[in-house]
């Protein structure tokens, strides 16, 4: 059975706005741990403004830091009241292309609306979690893409177990990193250093030719523990 990628859009969309709808003005200008160039107001502004980019059919330079910095920019006066509902006006439209066939296409809407979900929780005290539909569908992905990575670079072949129980790659694979989901997850897409991924548990392997390969837009310069 296939997964409604704008399903999870949308559930991820509906914790966030109970996050944020009743904040205290002095948390909405904290700034977010996991992406430092940015407050809880950024993050909503981006998160609306890519709504708002898709329905207008502002679509150059989709997904570039200038793109993304111009949605910030552009609703750095707006209330939050006003982002909330303004994502709330323009997502449908995001998630029916989600849910349709091809959506898998645009899938990557549905790692960012996860991965600030998370970078939010960060910045306002609260636990890191990854939804467990999310995590099942994501993982293997995550997964995948890092051991054919590593295959492609001539490393001993490798395979990912989480704490969760997903068993991703060959079992006779000589390289095994054993990682929760939520670690997964924030660390391949840059929220940890190298650091912590040489510190996760690689067994008897020396994770060091791997972590060169192993992020997906690079690792942070500082640990980030959540």
């Amino acid at each position: 059975m296939s997964t409604d990628l704008g399903g999870l859009y949308a559930a991820a969309r509906g914790r966030i706005t109970s996050i944020l709808a009743d904040l205290p003005a002095d948390e909405v200008e904290r700034v977010c741990p996991a992406t430092p160039q940015w407050n809880v107001h950024d993050v909503l502004a981006h998160l609306r403004g890519i709504t708002e980019d898709v329905r207008t059919g502002n679509l150059d330079g989709v997904t570039t830091d200038p793109w993304t910095d111009a949605q910030v920019q552009r609703h750095r006066q707006t209330s939050m009241a006003d982002l909330l509902a303004g994502w709330d006006a323009d997502a449908p439209l995001v998630e029916a292309v989600l849910s349709a066939p091809g959506g898998e296409a645009v899938q990557r809407a549905v790692f960012d609306v996860h991965a600030h979900e998370a970078d939010l929780r960060g910045a306002l005290g609260l636990p890191g979690v990854l939804p467990d539909e999310f995590g099942a569908w994501a993982t293997p992905i995550f997964a995948q893409s890092f051991i054919a990575t590593a295959n492609e670079r001539g490393l001993p072949a490798a395979q990912i177990i989480t704490l969760e129980g997903d068993h991703v790659g060959a079992p006779d694979a000589p390289t095994v990193l054993r990682v929760s989901r939520f670690e997964l997850f924030r660390s391949q897409l840059g929220r940890r250093s190298a650091a912590q991924v040489a510190a996760y548990d690689w067994g008897s392997t020396d994770p060091s030719p791997y972590i060169e390969h192993y992020f997906v837009f690079g690792p942070r310069p500082d640990d980030l523990v959540e």
